[in-house]
């Protein structure tokens, strides 16, 4: 059904950092099943590449008073994942300032070849959004996960996949209008 709309992967095969795009937690201590699956695939690459570095991206965007950087890094830690590799930033709250924070990141550790990691309906609006931003050579990995309500205002955007496919419709066609894509 969503076919059409999902955009083809396009990885690295040598990646030194990955920047995850979450879709929401639901509650200080747990996330939901969209932003699993994205730090999930990230612990996996990561026991393939342990050198790499993984950014989580988003600040306090659902109001719980700790960003969800915080919530998936320390799920991140709970999988396995050492601290060391793991960074957080926490000043954004949607996808365009998801990547520019995290692009402040590769820079400030000398990375050069990012991979974002997101949600497949997610990924057409990060890619572009990252396009219009003026990343080179951009690469990235979707993942599939079916959707669960997050905390506060992500309950109803995250709660099933047909619902998180017309946010991202309407996500984009908005992001066209203010011209972030």
């Amino acid at each position: 059904m969503y076919e059409f709309w999902k955009i083809k992967n396009r990885p690295f095969s040598n990646f030194d950092c990955l920047i995850l795009l979450p879709y929401a937690v639901k509650s200080r201590s747990e996330i939901n099943n969209p932003t699993k699956k994205i730090v999930e695939m990230a612990y996996k690459l990561w026991l393939n590449n342990p050198k790499i570095k993984i950014i989580m991206s988003t600040g306090d965007n659902q109001n719980l008073g700790l960003s969800n950087a915080e919530v998936m890094a320390n799920y991140a830690l709970n999988l396995g994942v050492p601290r060391k590799a793991l960074y957080k930033e926490e000043k954004s709250v949607n996808t365009k300032e998801n990547l520019q924070y995290s692009l402040e990141i590769v820079d400030r550790l000398e990375l050069s070849r990012p991979m974002i990691l997101c949600l497949d309906l997610h990924a057409r609006r990060a890619v572009a959004i990252a396009k219009k931003l003026g990343w080179k050579d951009l690469k990235w990995q979707s993942v599939y996960a079916k959707g669960e309500a997050g905390y506060g205002n992500k309950s109803i955007q995250t709660s099933s996949r047909p619902i998180i496919f017309l946010y991202e419709v309407a996500a984009y066609i908005h992001h066209k209008i203010f011209e972030w894509i």
